[in-house]
């Protein structure tokens, strides 16, 4: 099969002739052709390759479709992911070693950090590569705050194992628990820029209100920084909170 394209690198023309290309074979072909995107290799600013993103229509596939947009860079789907009464708290303890759950980001916030890790910005370079992984396994339960009956509010904990590469391979590096406070669509407070949009009130999808950073440093509190061996890259081990600061608007 001889597979003819055009200049714009669009496939039009196929004839039987000859035996069909591998799909190694078109990746090579793309890899060649000056302009053309190549699926294999994505353009981390503008082009992704990904998966197909899960529908929120349980608490489960919710914190799933998180992981996803972190992973797949998907900032559209992550704005249709949180009320507009959202806060992200830290874990960390104040200057006097008391735990703490003080508001750290609110839900403009989040879609401003998202924006500059995922895209980036015209003050801000994306993050060279984001790996997540949570539990393979997630289970919601009871949320334990009064007045938040199980048919309307759940709670997922899932261990955070997190690798993010800022630039020239320095790494920031995030392991330990999250905790997501959900609720149901018809009970969620929906931002008014998606009711504007035509998102309405649906019991059938659920929305992310509560983020809880259980995420730590090294012991003694602090991030910790290690120096690859013969060159000036590092990696930091740090807290969800201080890793998503690094791409703040500040």
């Amino acid at each position: 099969m001889t597979i003819s394209l055009d200049s714009r690198c669009n496939l039009y023309t196929m004839k039987p002739d000859r035996r069909i290309l591998s799909i190694a074979g078109l990746a090579l072909v793309a890899t060649t052709l000056s302009g053309c995107f190549n699926p294999f290799v994505p353009d981390v600013l503008n082009q992704r390759v990904t998966t197909l993103a899960p529908r929120p229509e349980s608490p489960e596939d919710a914190v799933r479709l998180f992981e996803w947009c972190w992973v797949n860079r998907g900032l559209e789907e992550y704005k249709g992911l949180f009320t507009d009464d959202y806060v992200f708290l830290s874990a960390l303890p104040d200057s006097a070693g008391n735990g703490g759950r003080d508001v750290i980001t609110r839900r403009t916030d989040e879609m401003d950090t998202a924006e500059n890790m995922f895209i980036g910005t015209a003050e801000h370079a994306p993050a060279a590569k984001i790996t997540l992984n949570f539990d393979r396994s997630l289970r919601s339960q009871s949320d334990t705050r009064p007045n938040h009956p199980d048919s309307l509010y759940r709670l997922i904990r899932t261990s955070v194992d997190l690798q993010v590469t800022v630039d020239d391979g320095n790494i920031l590096e995030v392991s330990g628990h999250a905790l997501f406070y959900l609720v149901r669509g018809d009970v969620a407070v929906i931002p008014p820029e998606l009711i504007a949009a035509g998102v309405t009130q649906d019991r059938k999808r659920w929305w992310i209100e509560r983020w809880e950073d259980e995420t730590l440093p090294e012991a003694g509190g602090a991030s910790a920084r290690r120096a690859h061996p013969g060159a000036a890259q590092w990696t930091l081990r740090t807290t969800m909170e201080r890793a998503k600061y690094y791409f703040a608007a500040r």
